[in-house]
This record gives structure tokens, C-alpha cells and sequence, in this order.
């Protein structure tokens, strides 16, 4: 199809467009609707290690290594544990289930580790309760800093420091409202354009096969009535026929009552003048048949 022949189908076609959009779009807010908000609470740490002897760019990649090795750990249950059963938050443990496999599931899906090649670890908590949010938040920094020593070979040089508090989200950003809104709308749109591009045509041959069928059926009941009518009209104009008088006694005393042979050609011609007639009205009517 060429770019002017498409262009001329979307303007006449706009409504498989809108139709496709609005689709994706009730996809999205399904989607999006379908499970909790959450917010964040996400805060930064620091790896410093007080060694003396030792060149920066040695330093500095341990502090890379250290900061990537914790940010795997703060997945394992191991760390779950730590964080859940300490004392000094009020976490609440019945946000996640009893079951080992439901409640890693869930903890991991709460928990968001990235590393720097500074040595930073970024730390994010995602929960419906924005209060419980902040709370975990504070134990999986106090774990790290106070208890990393159980993750690592026991070097004490290596310190963990907090750079940046536990900061709330106002609004809440799990799932992505905007971003999935407009991506389901880009969706919908292509969806939309693929669609007209294959099947340009909205089903023309129902409507053909539709209009052929309307067109017959027409034809024939204009036929059908015609003809009853040129029927009738025969019957009631044809010459007067035989009678039998009411004293007929015998074949060779029949009284033949017929009109002069004037009055047969007269409705002869009547006949076919009415014939002449109803044949033009017919190609008339077949014509504007067909025009519609």
C-alpha cells in the first residue's frame, strides 16, 4: 500500500484507531488497578576502609567489590531474617507470609539493592504503608552497618556509612501510573496502524454479497407483482366468451353471443398496448434498482 493510499484510509478510518486506544488503555488501568500501590523509601551507603599501605586504586576496587556483594545479600533470607526479627523497628511480619518460598518471593519484590562503581549502595523499599515502608528501610541500614561483618571475611577496616536518610515518596511509585498509561497508549496507537495497514477495506464482500442478495430479492418481487398485475389485467379486458342461452336445447342451436370483431381488435390492442407499457415500467423500476 502506498503512503497516499494509507493516509486516505486513516482519514476515512479513525475510529479503529480510537478503538484500538481506548482497548490498550482499559488493558492498562487493569493492569495497573490489579495490584497495590506502593511507595519508596530509598536511602544511600557508603564503603570506607580505613587500611593504610594500600594504593587508592586497590582501595577503590574493593570498595566496588564490597558494594556489589552487599547489594546481593540484602536479597537472601539470611538478611530477611536479620532484618525482620530485630527489636528496634516496629516492622510488622505479617506482611509477609509463613511460607519460606511466598515470603523470599515478596521480600524480594520489596527490596531493591544497587551498586556504584564508588562504592555507594542505593537502597529502596517499596511498601503500601509508607510508615512501614521507612521502618524497613531503617533495618536493612542498621543490619549493614552494624552487622556486615557477617557477610565478609571479618576485616574490620571496613565500615558501612549512611550518606543519605530513608527518604518517603509522596506519591505512590509501584506500579508506574504515567509510564504505563502512555505505554499502552504508543500500544494502542500501533496496534491501530498495523490493523489498517493489512485490512484497509472494512468487510466488502458482506456488504457486496449483502447488496447482490437485497438487489434479487427486489427484482423478483417487482417481477412477481408485475406480472399478477398483467394477469389481471388480461382477465378483466379479454373479449366476452361463449354462453350457453338459458333455452339451449342443442350444439347446432347454440346462440353465440360474441362482440363484433371491432370490439376483439380494440382489446387486442388495448392488450398489447398495456403489455408495451408494463415492459418499459419494468426495465424503469430494474434501472433504479440498480442505482441503489
Amino acid at each position: 500500500m502506498e503512503i497516499k493510499d494509507f493516509f486516505h484510509v486513516l482519514k476515512h478510518r479513525k475510529g479503529a484507531i480510537i478503538s484500538a486506544w481506548l482497548i490498550f488503555i482499559i488493558l492498562a488501568a487493569a493492569l495497573t488497578f490489579s495490584q497495590p500501590l506502593k511507595y519508596e523509601s530509598k536511602s544511600r551507603l557508603l564503603i570506607v576502609q580505613n587500611v593504610t599501605g594500600v594504593d587508592p586504586y586497590t582501595v577503590s576496587k574493593s570498595n566496588q567489590y564490597l558494594s556489589s556483594l552487599f547489594s546481593q545479600i540484602v536479597y537472601s533470607n539470611s538478611f530477611f531474617n536479620l532484618v525482620t526479627s530485630s527489636d528496634k523497628f516496629d516492622i510488622d511480619n505479617d506482611y509477609f507470609s509463613l511460607d519460606y518460598k511466598k515470603q523470599m518471593k515478596i521480600w524480594q519484590k520489596t527490596i531493591y539493592a544497587q551498586s556504584s562503581d564508588a562504592g555507594i549502595i542505593s537502597i529502596s523499599i517499596y511498601h503500601p504503608n509508607p510508615y512501614q515502608a521507612k521502618q524497613i528501610s531503617l533495618g536493612v541500614n542498621d543490619i549493614l552497618i552494624n552487622q556486615s561483618f557477617n557477610f565478609q571475611s571479618g576485616d574490620e577496616g571496613v565500615m558501612v556509612k549512611i550518606i543519605d536518610q530513608p527518604l518517603i515518596s509522596d506519591y505512590p511509585v509501584k506500579p508506574n501510573i504515567i509510564f504505563n498509561f502512555l505505554a499502552f497508549s504508543f500500544l494502542g496507537i500501533l496496534s491501530g496502524l498495523i490493523y489498517l495497514y493489512f485490512f484497509p477495506n472494512k468487510k466488502p464482500r458482506n456488504r457486496k454479497i449483502k447488496k447482490v442478495a437485497t438487489t434479487q430479492y427486489s427484482q423478483n418481487s417487482t417481477d412477481q407483482i408485475l406480472a399478477e398485475r398483467q394477469r389481471q389485467y388480461y382477465f378483466d379486458n379479454q373479449a366476452p366468451t361463449r354462453t350457453k342461452p338459458d333455452n339451449y336445447a342443442h350444439p347446432a342451436e347454440r346462440v353465440i353471443i360474441d362482440e363484433p370483431s371491432d370490439n376483439k381488435s380494440n382489446v387486442q390492442d388495448v392488450q398489447e398496448e398495456y403489455i408495451d407499457h408494463e415492459i418499459q415500467g419494468n426495465i424503469k423500476n430494474l434501472i433504479d434498482l440498480n442505482r441503489f
